[in-house]
């Protein structure tokens, strides 16, 4: 019977726990927190002659998203508007974000920023980025000796 009384008295660790885990879980909604992480998430990789750049773009169409390349720096920059009919106050939890977004690359050599190519298929940003001839690697044969 002590057994049964010990779990239903006053524990202020474990009720400090609760109300701890209270207090963070109900910071989730807070905008600066859920902004940590840049939007949107972006992979790019060399792909030989040129590097190829692809951003997960859910919710945004074509047309909303605007690209420009200056010298070894690319700037992605769109908006992703609220669902029409969902009003802010019937949300329980929300965490895509919406609103104008802008993202800034440095890219790794130098490119030929008139060659650079984009396409948009199913909510992925895909840009082909050709290297400048002289960021190109170069085969150098070596000669034997006499």
């Amino acid at each position: 019977m002590s057994g049964v009384l010990w779990q239903n008295r006053w524990d202020p660790l474990r009720e400090l726990h609760r109300e701890m885990g209270r207090f963070f879980g109900g910071l989730e909604g807070l905008p600066a927190l859920r902004q940590l992480r840049p939007f949107p998430p972006i992979n790019v990789y060399d792909a030989g002659e040129s590097y190829v750049l692809t951003a997960q773009l859910p919710g945004v169409s074509a047309e909303e998203v605007e690209l420009t390349i200056t010298g070894e720096t690319l700037t992605m920059r769109g908006e992703r508007k609220r669902p029409e009919g969902v009003k802010d106050d019937s949300y329980r939890r929300q965490e895509r974000l919406v609103g104008r977004w802008s993202r800034t690359i440095t890219l790794p050599d130098r490119v030929d920023s008139a060659q650079v190519s984009a396409s948009f298929s199913n909510g992925v940003l895909s840009v082909r980025i050709p290297k400048v001839e002289g960021a190109k690697p170069r085969h150098i044969t070596v000669a034997g000796g006499a």
